[in-house]
């Protein structure tokens, strides 16, 4: 009977340390490194300067999603105040309605067709914000 017992404990003990020793499976870990992976491949550099009224343009070169709306890069990287989807103030410098000056931005030199709620960001892309007086 005690020759039982010691075999069972014996063949218990066995599988439990065969158990411990197999290669664990962990798909979560595996899944964490290929997110990132995608995630670092779609991802793309631009440029945001902002300048406002009678101070010199401050710059960041970001790294953000391919095809990411630009509203919402700004909202992470700075502190906006927008009004029925116009920036109205970006880190604390607000446009002035009395003096007709208002944020305005470009887009590789070019003056922005839309708002930023409705622009995609791309690849290398330089954006300028700046105050200007508009008529």
């Amino acid at each position: 009977m005690l020759k039982k017992i010691i075999s069972s404990l014996m063949t218990l003990l066995a599988a439990l340390l065969l158990a411990s020793c197999a290669p664990s499976h962990s798909t979560n870990n595996q899944t964490t490194a290929s997110s990132t992976e995608v995630a670092k491949k779609n991802e793309i550099s631009i440029t945001i300067s902002v300048t406002p009224e009678g101070q010199k343009a401050q710059s960041k070169t970001l790294k953000v999603a391919e095809e990411s709306n630009l509203m919402k890069v700004l909202k992470a990287n700075y502190k906006i105040e927008e009004k029925n989807g116009m920036i109205t103030s970006i880190d604390g410098h607000s446009q002035d309605e009395a003096k007709g000056l208002y944020w305005m931005y470009k887009i590789n030199g070019e003056m922005a067709p839309k708002g930023a709620a409705e622009t995609t960001v791309k690849k290398g892309d330089k954006i300028e914000f700046y105050q200007e007086v508009y008529q």
